[in-house]
């Protein structure tokens, strides 16, 4: 059977994750039989490109900085993996869709911040018959609360707990005059809706996208951000109440070793949206 040929756009932590899973279709010494292959390789910083490409068994055919010549790399792939940013996902999600490529996007919130983005992707993959495929991150429960969304959901709610430097960079927290080195016990940077949430904080809660998309949509579903200077892990927790009963879910998330803002369980579920894609069996709703 032919590999399915992969594209990546973005080589940051969570992308060069996924290259070598790929290209080496393990991780940490497990199998994973993907069956695929990293065929391009695009991103806007040259030396992220060429130091991800030395941990690679096998360097990709195409490597571009920009997306000059795009249709044609498309050609050359049968999944693009969107790893790069929110400006990202109209830049090439769009086109790989309307080549008939399916694809996979990391920059959830994206889809939340850009209005009618969501629905132009839904559209254009059901007229070319294309997937779009959009991992589960760095939080548990989404199937259950994409089960429970079928009867009826009342509330989603979402509190995401990180050091300060976690936040380090942040324009929001910025303009608000908040200094992360000072701060001595738990602050609350943000209370409200998911979709404020991912327009103010887009490197740290991506998950707040996918619980929204999954669940009662970006107005409904509450966000809180806290900056706690004693917590050692990126901790979400998701509470969700309807006609199913109660759900309550903590995930304590390792942060990359290459980004804290992320968690290297967002990684892994990227990952393990790969072997479902390449899987005769699939596990979860």
């Amino acid at each position: 059977m032919a590999k399915m040929r992969v594209g990546v756009i973005g080589c940051g932590a969570i992308g060069s994750e996924i290259c070598k899973a790929i290209d080496r279709d393990e991780v940490n010494g497990c199998e994973l039989g993907l069956g695929m292959e990293l065929k391009f390789l695009m991103d806007k910083h040259p030396e992220k490109i060429e130091g991800l490409c030395k941990s690679l068994k096998q360097e990709p055919d195409i490597i571009k900085s920009d997306s000059t010549g795009l249709a044609e790399i498309l050609e050359a792939v049968d999944l693009v993996i969107e790893s790069a940013s929110q400006a990202a996902v109209r830049e090439f999600v769009i086109p790989a869709l309307k080549s008939g490529k399916d694809v996979m996007i990391l920059s959830v919130g994206a889809l939340l911040c850009e209005g009618g983005l969501f629905e132009e992707i839904e559209s254009i993959s059901r007229e070319k018959g294309c997937k779009v495929y959009i991992p589960s991150g760095a939080v548990a429960g989404i199937d259950g609360l994409k089960s429970g969304a079928i009867a009826g959901i009342r509330s989603v709610e979402l509190t995401t707990r990180k050091p300060p430097l976690g936040f380090e960079g942040n324009e929001y927290v910025k303009e608000s005059g908040i200094d992360l080195f000072s701060i001595e016990k738990e602050e609350t940077l943000f209370v409200g809706p998911a979709k404020e949430a991912v327009e103010h904080f887009p490197e740290n809660v991506n998950v707040a996208a996918s619980l929204s998309i999954a669940g009662i949509g970006s107005e409904a579903t509450k966000v809180k951000i806290v900056a706690d200077p004693s917590a050692a892990e990126n901790v979400h927790e998701i509470e969700a109440k309807g006609k199913f009963g109660k759900l309550f879910v903590r995930v304590e998330n390792v942060p990359s070793t290459a980004n804290p803002k992320t968690s290297y369980l967002a990684a892994l579920s990227a990952i393990a949206t790969l072997k479902s894609i390449s899987h005769p069996i699939r596990v979860g709703t």
